[in-house]
């Protein structure tokens, strides 16, 4: 009866072994089969992983594409984490794809995310003897970190600052100078009147001089028309003289060609004639450089003063023999 009963455990065994042989072999068959299916990466990253495992999931824009197969401290860099990751064949990494640490939440639990990639950027390439590597961009807990370490220094440095402004002597120098100025306003309330005064008076004295600039600008506008009209007077007088002249010299020489014809005719008596005209010629010749005597005086003084012609201000001179 023993032997009966060993031969069936023996049997039950076997059966059993020969079942899970064949299980094995065909979960190790999909296995291959699977694992034609992914491609591998590899990610070196420079802050904490905690809270990333292995098998933690990988996500290209927050769809599942992989997972982390290992992770390990890089042996030839050891401020970096290296991770392997297992990403679908189908999914596209580009040249310019970078990995990111991010977490669920608050529950601590990290993943990683294959974030950027544009459309025209080619794929990125890797095989089983040459695993390609996906640039790692830092996490936003780093960053906060970065931004905070920042923020801190810069606090720190403004504490310092206002540590040193607010001393005890720049505190007494402010105290000081507060008072200096309570007494200057002190004083200068105390002049408001003479201020008030100086105001007045600096207006009213602007106001004069701005008549008087009006006053001067219109003698000036007098004076230069009062020159114009001069200037044509004379000119149009001279020229009266000169025709004068000119017509007087005609007539002289056409007088003294007919009393040389005259003369030659022996019409006249020249002694009887030429004494009293001697002596009318003197006369007028005397007349004649006194007049041109007072001409002269006057043009000298109109040069002079030309102001003298409208408001008769200058003394004349006393001509010769006055």
């Amino acid at each position: 009866m023993e032997s009966k009963v060993n031969y069936t455990a023996v049997g039950i065994f076997v059966l059993l072994l020969g079942s899970a042989l064949i299980a094995f072999a065909f979960w190790l068959g999909k296995y291959n089969q699977d694992e034609g299916n992914y491609h591998r990466f590899r990610v070196y990253i420079t802050e904490s992983i905690s809270g990333l495992s292995p098998e933690a999931a990988v996500k290209f824009h927050g769809v599942d594409v992989g997972m982390v197969e290992s992770i390990r401290i890089n042996p030839k860099n050891s401020e970096e984490v290296e991770l392997t990751l297992k990403i679908h064949k189908d999914t596209p990494i580009k040249t310019d794809s970078t990995a990111v640490l991010k977490f669920y939440g608050i529950t601590g639990l990290a993943f990683i995310e294959i974030v950027g990639g544009s459309k025209d950027a080619p794929l990125l390439k890797t095989a089983k003897n040459n695993i390609a590597i996906i640039p790692s961009s830092p996490s936003l807990i780093k960053r906060l970190d970065e931004s905070l370490s920042n923020v801190a220094f810069k606090l720190s440095n403004a504490l310092d600052h206002a540590d040193r402004l607010f001393s005890e002597q720049n505190i007494e120098n402010v105290a000081q100078t507060l008072e200096h100025l309570r007494s200057l306003s002190t004083q200068i309330d105390g002049y408001q009147a003479q201020i008030r005064l100086l105001l007045q008076q600096t207006s009213q004295l602007e106001n004069n001089a701005s008549e008087s600039l009006y006053a001067m600008k219109n003698a000036a506008d007098s004076v230069k028309n009062s020159s114009d009209k001069f200037n044509l007077m004379m000119q149009t007088k001279m020229n009266a003289a000169l025709d004068s002249l000119n017509t007087a010299s005609r007539e002289s020489h056409t007088l003294i060609r007919k009393i040389e014809e005259s003369l030659e005719r022996g019409d006249y008596n020249l002694n009887a004639i030429a004494s009293p005209a001697a002596s009318e010629l003197g006369d007028l010749m005397r007349q004649t450089q006194t007049l041109s005597n007072e001409m002269e005086m006057t043009l000298q003084n109109l040069r002079e003063s030309p102001s003298d012609l409208l408001f008769k201000q200058s003394t004349p001179k006393p001509g010769p023999g006055e």
